[in-house]
């Protein structure tokens, strides 16, 4: 879900047209805790968002854009991350086909995620001090 930029628009309209894909376009914020307890993976090829954190929050595996700044979202086996749009359909397939990676990945992301970046947690740490 999101707006693609535009350079990626024409890419994301044509694969957006697969019977695979749900593109469901820009949704309101208090959507997407939904989409996210919903899904195996999450997927972010492009610049960071609070959205990262929060999909880490909710222990979903994810595999991330990698920039500067950003290893505060590697926990230990909650995440993978990719340097170039090239390697996006090498590593959904590497995760297909290797479901325990997959399963540690999600085991790392609820083991680690939901205590340092859920706002519960957060919230009820900030409480208690």
């Amino acid at each position: 879900f999101g707006t693609p930029n535009s350079e990626m628009k024409t890419e994301i309209d044509s694969l957006a047209e697969s019977s695979n894909i749900r593109y469901i376009g820009w949704i309101p914020s208090e959507k997407t805790y939904d989409y996210f307890f919903s899904a195996d993976l999450a997927f972010f090829p492009g610049t960071h968002s609070v959205l990262w954190e929060q999909v880490v929050g909710v222990g979903s595996p994810a595999v991330f854009k990698k920039w500067d700044g950003i290893q505060h979202i590697d926990l230990g086996n909650n995440c993978l991350f990719i340097d170039s749009p090239e390697e996006i359909e090498g590593t959904i397939m590497r995760l297909y086909h290797d479901r325990n990676l997959l399963d540690r990945m999600k085991q790392g992301a609820q083991e680690k995620g939901v205590p340092k970046f859920s706002y519960y947690e957060i919230a009820k740490g900030a409480i208690e001090e």
